[in-house]
């Protein structure tokens, strides 16, 4: 995890990206916005492939709603060079994404990781499934965060 800095500030800005910004990326997003401090830890979300303005997946929604979370609000949105550039951490879902990432922005590859960087493993993409695996995907999510909130804390 070498590489995170707080761009000259007190509050670590965290980019989590996906593929559509429709499930796995909004819901770190706002499930971190839920377990964090807002004062020391800002987050957004975006896709490589997304389109921008769309809702969040319905049932994406409804595993955040059951926990407490309303992000009815969320809409998608595209990577761009100023998200990457502004982010002091970058975290993908999978490593593909990752990869992608750093093809695109190399000069941001010390601050991109994996969401389940500590396991190795991607976070599979429940998109097109049933409301258990969306709960299933979000209860994985919140746990890694936990452990990225510590790091982002002790920084």
């Amino acid at each position: 995890m070498d590489g995170f800095c707080k761009n000259g500030n007190t509050t670590a800005k965290v980019l989590f990206v996906c593929t559509g910004n429709t499930c796995r990326s909004p819901m770190a997003e706002y499930c971190l916005r839920k377990l964090a401090s807002a004062d020391s830890i800002e987050c957004v979300s975006a896709g490589l492939y997304a389109f921008d303005g769309e809702a969040m997946s319905a049932n994406s929604l409804a595993a955040l709603a059951e926990n407490g979370i309303d992000a009815e609000a969320f809409r998608s949105q595209s990577v761009t060079h100023a998200l990457v550039e502004t982010s002091s951490l970058i975290i993908t879902m999978t490593a593909s994404h990752k990869a992608e990432l750093i093809m695109r922005y190399p000069e941001a590859a010390e601050k991109c990781h994996t969401l389940l960087e500590k396991s190795g493993g991607d976070l599979p993409d429940p998109y097109g499934q049933n409301l258990c695996v969306y709960r299933k995907t979000l209860e994985i999510i919140r746990d890694a965060l936990k452990e990225w909130i510590i790091f982002l804390n002790n920084k």
